[in-house]
């Protein structure tokens, strides 16, 4: 143990010398392990980045949704999309319906219509503010974060009281202190509309829409000043009980039997709407990830390649300005596999030295891109960091094992001629 100590010691003091003797050759033999690491870690943790938040954002819209629409959200479509176009849009008549045929789930069903409105506050135009018209059920579907006041009742959503629950950004941009937002009125259509709560930020999402520029308003008070019908675009949520171990083909084929009851759709005709869960889209996106896995690992390989013949040739080279100190070791008894340990660090040395500015320039790069946007927040892992730092030794070993086998195998006595 304590030889190949002195060995680990020795190793880092001749690659130090080397890299100190030999700045540009070493530079330009250990660019190629830098960029093939920088390349391999950035595509897996922009990859594991782009799941998580992609994964975080399904986790927020309810891993076990059901939202009834006309498109699929899948990348295969089962049917050509000029017959999905066919497809009429969900009616707030049909929600009403699958609440008397599904009563164990009332309180978990709901309509949702989004719109692009023209709302003022303060005289103010709200601009690029989304609306959306829900029923009270929302908020047992999904988790609101509510920042101040509370959601809207069962009584104002049956009677389509003229009230709001408005996203951060609107508040931020219109209200400068706490609590001033509640009360206070935005105007749409004409129509005064009191805001009763507003919520969290929640920042930007992969996938979906954030609610930080969304207007909450009852289904019946948004009816009554917009046509709905089955081109109105507007989808049925549906949400699991609480607390059960839900059977999720059982709760899809209750809902597609009842909603083909309620659109009267005879026994041979397929399905005129989608039935569509978060989990679906993590599964479109797995091969997504594989592919992109791949491509880093491909580009990151050639330059990995190119990288460890360039270490290889530093130990080439290096084995031989130090024939005669192999051979002078070797004459005061040192063994063969302690000049082999010796050099075989070395390359593992200077590969990790390779590997660790690879890594410090995807972390580099990820601080810089969070830094100008917040779309997706991208991290470097351990996992990452330790995949990085193992392909490095692999590669120093394999580029530095040959050449030490042939120093470890040298004459002491042509060794120290041979360097004289």
């Amino acid at each position: 143990m304590k030889k190949v100590f002195i060995s680990v010691i020795e190793s880092i003091i001749f690659a130090w010398d080397a890299l100190v003797k030999n700045r540009l050759r070493t530079l330009l033999s250990l660019l190629g392990i830098s960029i093939g690491i920088f390349c391999i870690v950035t595509v897996l943790s922009a990859v594991s980045s782009l799941k998580s938040n992609i994964d975080e954002d399904l986790r927020a819209m309810g891993a076990e949704v059901v939202y009834v629409g006309k498109w699929p959200w899948g990348m295969q479509m089962s049917i050509p999309w000029w017959e999905i176009q066919k497809r009429p849009h969900p009616v707030p008549s049909e929600v009403e319906a699958l609440r008397r045929r599904m009563p164990h789930l009332s309180d978990r069903i709901t309509i949702s219509m989004t719109t692009t409105p023209q709302v003022k506050i303060n005289s103010r135009r709200v601009n690029d503010a989304q609306m959306v018209a829900v029923d009270y059920q929302y908020e047992n579907i999904e988790d609101l974060k509510i920042n101040e006041g509370r959601f809207f009742s069962p009584i104002e959503s049956v009677s389509g009281a003229a009230v709001a629950v408005i996203g951060y950004d609107i508040y931020d941009d219109f209200f400068s202190s706490p609590g001033d937002a509640i009360g206070k009125t935005l105007v749409y259509k004409g129509q005064k509309v009191k805001i009763i709560g507003t919520l969290e930020k929640e920042g930007e999402q992969t996938f979906g829409v954030a609610k930080d520029n969304r207007i909450f308003v009852p289904s019946l008070f948004y009816r009554k000043y917009n046509v709905i019908n089955e081109n109105s675009g507007a989808e049925i949520i549906i949400a699991p009980p609480v607390g059960d171990d839900v059977n999720m083909d059982e709760l899809l084929s209750e809902i597609r039997g009842n909603m083909r009851a309620i659109r009267q759709l005879p026994p041979e005709t397929i399905d005129n709407f989608e039935l569509n869960v978060p989990s679906v889209i993590a599964t479109t996106f797995a091969p997504l990830y594989g592919m992109l896995n791949l491509a880093g690992w491909i580009i990151g390989g050639f330059s990995m390649l190119v990288g460890g013949f360039g270490i290889a040739n530093i130990m080439f080279v290096s084995v031989r300005e130090r024939t005669s100190q192999i051979g002078i070791q070797k004459s005061l008894g040192a063994k063969n596999y302690f000049i082999l340990l010796q050099f075989v660090f070395e390359a593992v040395f200077l590969s990790l030295i390779g590997g660790v500015v690879g890594i410090a320039m995807v972390w580099t790069a990820l601080t810089g891109v969070n830094a100008i946007s917040d779309a997706i927040t991208f991290y470097l892992s351990g996992f990452n960091v330790a995949v990085g730092i193992g392909i490095s030794m692999v590669i120093g070993f394999m580029a530095g094992i040959i050449p030490a086998y042939m120093g470890a195998r040298l004459n002491p006595v042509e060794a120290i001629r041979s360097g004289q």
